[in-house]
């Protein structure tokens, strides 16, 4: 159960506290693209996420946009933010969040993964050995595998609202 249970949550990117990365010792982010910044299928960066992504960067920490998505998306909002992207990368394949750890050029230790699904981005990121942060998606339109594994998800959540993991 802890490979699937988030170190966080929140509501949306923009209520996730920077100062929490600073007390976790986190030298880079790795944030999921579809439905954590942006709609799914979407190239706009909504403000809030937008600004957040500033603010991290502000911070110092290092970005890297880690995402099964294999559309050029990730690299037009990647070079609107000057961080790194990875695309298409099978999360929650160990390869998959390897690589960004390396685009970031840090150790699992010294990151954290942001993202809106349990059995791509908390449990990838758990696996790799970093503090994962769980938020809620940013809309209901989503590729259909997404779909079917949200379903996967449901009983999982409830278990973790009623434990006080999650809100």
């Amino acid at each position: 159960m802890a490979l699937l249970t988030p170190d966080a949550f929140a509501q949306r990117l923009s209520d996730i506290d920077v100062g929490m990365f600073e007390r976790w010792d986190v030298s880079g982010v790795i944030v999921d693209l579809d439905n954590t910044l942006v709609p799914w299928n979407s190239r706009e960066v909504t403000s809030d996420g937008g600004a957040w992504i500033r603010s991290v960067q502000r911070a110092g920490i290092k970005v890297c946009l880690l995402t099964n998505n294999y559309s050029s998306a990730a690299r037009t909002i990647a070079d609107e933010f000057g961080v790194s992207a990875i695309a298409g990368a099978l999360k929650p394949s160990p390869w998959a969040f390897g690589g960004a750890l390396r685009a970031l050029g840090v150790s699992a230790k010294q990151a954290a993964v942001v993202g809106d699904q349990i059995f791509t981005d908390v449990l990838g990121g758990k696996l790799a050995g970093m503090r994962a942060v769980l938020v809620r998606p940013l809309g209901t339109a989503e590729f259909p595998t997404t779909k079917f594994i949200r379903l996967l998800e449901r009983p999982l959540l409830e278990r973790l609202r009623r434990s006080g993991h999650i809100t």
